[in-house]
């Protein structure tokens, strides 16, 4: 359906507590997924497809100054909300990196990353975000996983919940024909809905039903 969606990402201000409310509405706990390398946030899974899952984004600690974006908004949301979402591109991260400056987006550089999970699985892997003028979170971040195996598989493998099923997933946003023509240039399609402002349209197949985030 979405055969490059790799991760959506959800954030809250606390990981327990935005744990226990997808809990309540979908019936499937996340599973802690760790700490990221800086040290200021962690996350929480749920496998939600072949080599896709969603990430629960919370703070480690209260707000610092070196606090970066996302980690700013995840301080200020009082609600679970989807941030943004991540691809897996067709191309070499360093080719996207090329094309994104060759376009004049801005930070366009790959950087490494990585997290430890609780069950001791070491996962390295390289993203490259860059920041298209108008766009912001609506445009999405993009990932290779190295020689680590993918979040999903893990998940699985950890005897993890296979019962949420992505429905649909829809980006939408007042310039959503500008970002559908950007991403299919890319080779990596997804959904848009024209709308007055930015948000996204999250639906999963649940225990409890279908739920929409």
């Amino acid at each position: 359906m979405y055969p490059y969606l790799d991760h959506i990402v959800l954030v809250c201000r606390d990981l327990d507590a935005g744990a226990r409310r997808f809990e309540a509405l979908t019936g499937v706990r996340p599973r802690l997924g760790g700490v990221h390398a800086g040290g200021r946030t962690h996350n929480a899974l749920a496998r939600i497809g072949p080599r896709c899952y969603l990430e629960i984004l919370a703070p480690t600690g209260p707000p610092n100054a070196a606090d970066d974006l996302w980690c700013r908004i995840a301080h200020a949301t009082r609600e679970l909300a989807v941030l943004t979402y991540c691809l897996r591109s067709p191309r070499p991260l360093t080719s996207l990196a090329s094309l994104a400056l060759d376009s004049g987006w801005k930070d366009a550089q790959v950087a490494p990353n990585g997290r430890t999970t609780p069950e001791g699985i070491a996962l390295h892997w390289q993203w490259l975000a860059p920041k298209v003028d108008g766009l912001d979170l609506a445009f999405p971040f993009f990932i290779d996983w190295l020689d680590s195996p993918h979040p999903a598989d893990t998940i699985t493998q950890a005897g993890k919940q296979e019962t949420l099923t992505l429905q649909e997933f829809a980006v939408r946003h007042p310039e959503a024909a500008r970002l559908r023509a950007i991403l299919a240039e890319l080779g990596t399609p997804i959904d848009t809905v024209q709308a007055e402002s930015p948000g996204f349209v999250l639906v999963l197949e649940t225990p409890k039903g279908r739920v929409a985030l």
